[in-house]
């Protein structure tokens, strides 16, 4: 058996040793046994691995997929609408908290200007 991937929970090694069954892939998780236990401060190496008999690791690495999803899925999962493109509702409410936040503080700003320089 050799270890294919390497996950940072158990519950991460667990699900693709179940994905793995599924697909009638025999395969098992080892870990530092220190993990497991009521003293994870102890481990000396971190990390659950998913070990898989020689023989079906490719399969194995055919059915948990890329290391890394695709761009397009990671564009599609985190895409942001520009400011332009939202609804104008939005627009305008964002103009009028920056104008309740922005006009107090530059006019006591210019308040605290006068005041100074009238002083000098």
């Amino acid at each position: 058996m050799r270890t294919i991937r390497v996950f940072g929970t158990k519950f991460e090694a667990d699900t693709a040793k179940a994905l793995l069954a599924n697909h009638h892939i025999g395969s098992k998780v080892e870990a530092d046994p220190a993990a497991q236990s009521v003293t994870p401060n102890l481990v000396t190496e971190p990390g659950f691995n998913l070990m898989v008999i020689d023989g079906e690791i490719e399969e194995a690495l055919e059915v948990l997929g890329p290391l890394s999803p695709e761009l397009d899925e990671l564009e599609a999962a985190f895409y942001h609408r520009r400011f332009v493109d939202r609804p104008t509702w939005v627009k305008v409410a964002t103009f009028a908290l920056l104008l309740a936040v922005v006009v107090p503080i530059g006019w006591q700003g210019i308040q605290l200007l006068t005041r100074v320089s009238s002083g000098l």
